[in-house]
């Protein structure tokens, strides 16, 4: 599915230029600019979870082998 460029600002109605990730207007988040906020709040999240998954690994295998 292709990603129609975003023309108009959704708060304020001004024009946008292309790939823009905020109105000049307003200052509002683009569409765009949200989505990919939101994928990179769930790559931190899940590099958070795999980093506390490998601490609590290594704290297993030390206790285990005392």
């Amino acid at each position: 599915m292709a990603d129609a460029v975003q023309a108009a600002c959704d708060r304020c109605g001004a024009s946008l230029v292309p790939n823009a990730a905020y109105c000049e207007r307003c200052g509002a988040r683009t569409r765009r600019a949200r989505r990919l906020v939101g994928v990179a709040i769930r790559v931190e999240a899940l590099f958070f979870a795999l980093v506390v998954a490998m601490v609590v690994g290594f704290i297993w295998v030390y206790s285990v082998q005392r």
